[in-house]
Parts: structure tokens; C-alpha cells; sequence
């Protein structure tokens, strides 16, 4: 982290830059990838998918999200945790490649928006490229509020760069009663359930607060990351709330 990042993280979440305490952290040099899986609970072939995103968790190596979308809603299955938000921004990122539609599963990392998922090998290639970050992130829960700051790293034109904070939920079930997945109980991980942002990336520094509200659940957890109009990844920070004290 640079020292103005180190300053204005600090300065933001009232203590000194060595004060961060157990509900904190802070990116490294290197950039750390985020696997999206954009998926729905009323979509027949998003519970395989949903299954490997649960089980890849354990692998590390990259940090993950969940969107669940909501143009699935109207065949049978309103799916309780889609969002317009999250189709919006499939839609977005689709649409930064030129590319005309949107499916499920998707699953994208950084600048690959139809990233292998299904191909171990390849995803695992994919995943192992680790370039150096290009921006910096800290991230702290202080009263019930996050606290995220990140800095442009090296010659990034900051303006092209957006900050975005995510809190997810972990271990999520549901019984499906009707569409297509009727009959099943469906298990999510990592399940955006609070999507902040975009923030302009600004030189020193941009600093946000945002008041996290009660708990999704149990588990629970942030995700900050940079990204740019086209997706590639800055870098991503994730803090996991289990392990600190309650908000």
C-alpha cells in the first residue's frame, strides 16, 4: 500500500495507519483476480455451476462473487436474491466487448467474460497470471460502517477506473417449489446481497463509507475491487466477517 493510501485510509476510519485491528485488510503487490458467476435460481443449468463456484472457494487464489440476476423471475421462480442491479451489470459488462447477450451461468474473470469454468485446466491457467497491481485497496468495518480506500499504482489513468464495494453471503439454501429447478434445494456461496458504487478512481486517493445495515447472515463478508470500463481487474481485496468482531 502507498503511503497516501496508508494516510487516507487511516485519516477516513479515525485511527492511525497502524491501528487497523482484526476487522481490516489491505492489498499486496500483486493483483488478485475476481471470479463472477452470474447466475439464478429459476435457470435448470445454474445449479451445477453453483456447485463449482461453492467448491472452487476452498482453492484461493482469487476472490469470488455472486450475482444472482432477475430475468429468470417471471418463468415460475422469483429467485430471492436477484437483483435489476446485478442484471444491469452483466448487461454492462457484456456490452463493453460487444457482445449481444446475456446467459447463465456466466462466468467471468477480469477481461474474459466467457471464462472456462467448465475446463479445470484452462480456469486454472487463467487464474495463475498475476500481474502487478495497478491499484491499491484497504478496507476496514468501523461502527457498523465500511471504510474502503483505493489509489491509482504506477502510470493507471485513474479516470478509466471505477471502485466498487460488494458484501456478500455465504451458505444460503433454498427449497425451490416451482420452474425448472422445482423440487430441489439449491446451496449458494458467495451471494451479493450489496452492491455499492462505482466510484471514480481519483488520484491520491478515493475514500467511501457505507453504512453495511444488519447482517445477511451468519457468514458473511466484503469484497472491494477496481475495475476498469471493460472489466479488467485493478485488483479486489476481500475482508471476511466471521473472524472480527460484530459491526
Amino acid at each position: 500500500m502507498t503511503a497516501t493510501l496508508a494516510l487516507a485510509f487511516a485519516l477516513a476510519a479515525g485511527g492511525s495507519p497502524a491501528a487497523d485491528g482484526a476487522c481490516a485488510a489491505r492489498s499486496g503487490r500483486r493483483a488478485v483476480p475476481l471470479v463472477e458467476l452470474y447466475t439464478s435460481e429459476g435457470c435448470s443449468s445454474c445449479p451445477p455451476a453453483d456447485r463449482w463456484f461453492s467448491r472452487r472457494l476452498a482453492d484461493g487464489g482469487a476472490n469470488a462473487l455472486a450475482f444472482h440476476v432477475d430475468y429468470w423471475d417471471e418463468l415460475g421462480w422469483p429467485d430471492r436474491f436477484a437483483s435489476k442491479q446485478h442484471t444491469r451489470r452483466q448487461r454492462e459488462r457484456v456490452w463493453g466487448w460487444s457482445s449481444p447477450t446475456v446467459y447463465t451461468p456466466q462466468v467471468m474473470v477480469g477481461t474474459r467474460i466467457h471464462a472456462p469454468w467448465r475446463d479445470a485446466k484452462a480456469f486454472a491457467a487463467l487464474l495463475a497470471t498475476r500481474a502487478p497491481a495497478r491499484a491499491g485497496l484497504a478496507l476496514r468495518v468501523v461502527r457498523g460502517q465500511a471504510v474502503v480506500a483505493a489509489a491509482p499504482v504506477g502510470d493507471v489513468a485513474p479516470d478509466t477506473a471505477r471502485l466498487w464495494l460488494a458484501r456478500y453471503a455465504d451458505d444460503r439454501g433454498t427449497r425451490v417449489p416451482a420452474g425448472e429447478n422445482r423440487g430441489a434445494t439449491l446451496h449458494h456461496d458467495r451471494v451479493v446481497q450489496g452492491l455499492w458504487g462505482p466510484w471514480p478512481l481519483a488520484a491520491p486517493a478515493t475514500v467511501r463509507r457505507v453504512d453495511l445495515g444488519a447482517a445477511p447472515a451468519p457468514r458473511w463478508g466484503l469484497v472491494a475491487f477496481v475495475q476498469d470500463p471493460r472489466g479488467d481487474t485493478l485488483q479486489s481485496l476481500a475482508l471476511a466477517m466471521p473472524g472480527c468482531a460484530s459491526p
